[in-house]
């Protein structure tokens, strides 16, 4: 071929090169053509051209594939405080004064360990004044009797019974005036917010409780749940708590039970939940101390996890 020959040759496979191409792609089997662009698509994802997108898009597809497809533990959180079962309440046994303070709060006492003292100064002076209503009463109703004044010697006779009640009480009082444990156990504070030995010589009303004593063997969990979350819950539930004080340790407890009416803490109801330790509990522990507390419930999907709360509020807000 000379070169004008080939220059002809190469400008009629040019403008047949393209209708050539198209009968290739469409006058074959519906198989092979399927299979043809099936090729070219696996070839551009697969392929080096944009390659961060397609990196993005694995990534996302794992994410979203791990959210739907893979599940994690769900736990119930909330609030809690160490309580004691057995609390004893010392209140004030009269109107009076505070004498003298033998314990501060935190104290180990042991039975019969005089905690606190009322001064009795009055109530002797009201002794004195009692006794002697009785003897003059008395000695009224023998002088009523030796003149035989029937009537007046009842009336005297009336009048020193009623000194002799009033002596009573003031005596039972009077024996009343030191307040002592009932029972081995830790102080916790009373209804004052203040130490009671800060309270020595001020006064105190009767039946004001001044200290309180909490057994060390009955203590339980008390924590708050939200009522979003209390349906979750059933007696049996295994948990764990971790203290404010030490964030760091994990103490296993048992849900014991619900307490079944709901109590308002901070503008939203929450359910108070019973548990018990699971183990020996700890020497440091004390009626009082606080944290968090966490009750295992299922395995749930990542997605359920993330997502249930803002499902609810919507719901909530669009009524579906």
């Amino acid at each position: 071929f000379t070169e004008i020959d080939i220059g002809h040759l190469r400008l009629c496979t040019d403008q047949v090169v393209r209708r050539l191409d198209d009968l290739r792609r469409r006058d074959r089997w519906f198989g092979a053509r399927f299979a043809a662009r099936s090729r070219e698509l696996l070839g551009k994802v697969v392929g080096i051209e944009h390659t961060w997108v397609k990196i993005a898009t694995v990534a996302v597809l794992a994410c979203v594939l791990v959210l739907v497809f893979a599940k994690a533990p769900y736990r119930v959180e909330g609030s809690f405080v160490v309580r004691s079962k057995n609390v004893s309440h010392l209140p004030a046994p009269f109107q009076g004064y505070i004498k003298s303070v033998g314990v501060r709060v935190g104290d180990f006492v042991s039975p019969d360990t005089m905690l606190v003292s009322l001064d009795t100064r009055d109530l002797l002076l009201e002794e004195s004044a009692a006794e002697s209503e009785r003897n003059r009463y008395l000695r009224e109703a023998e002088k009523a009797r030796a003149e035989n004044a029937l009537a007046n010697m009842r009336i005297a006779e009336a009048q020193a019974a009623q000194a002799i009640t009033r002596l009573t009480l003031i005596r039972y009082r009077l024996s009343q005036a030191g307040i002592a444990a009932p029972f081995p156990g830790i102080i916790i504070r009373g209804d004052s917010a203040d130490e009671l030995d800060e309270r020595i010589g001020a006064p105190v009303e009767r039946g004001e409780v001044l200290l309180k004593v909490a057994r060390l063997e009955d203590m339980f969990v008390e924590a708050e749940v939200d009522e979003r979350d209390v349906d979750d819950l059933e007696d049996g539930l295994a948990g764990e708590i971790a203290f404010a004080s030490q964030p760091h340790l994990k103490f296993p407890v048992q849900l014991e039970r619900i307490e079944p009416i709901a109590q308002a803490r901070d503008g939203r109801n929450v359910f108070l939940v019973l548990c018990t330790f699971s183990n020996e509990p700890e020497t440091w522990f004390r009626p009082g101390m606080s944290g968090v507390c966490k009750i295992d419930i299922e395995e749930r999907t990542l997605l359920w996890i993330f997502t249930h709360r803002t499902i609810d509020f919507l719901r909530m807000l669009l009524w579906w």
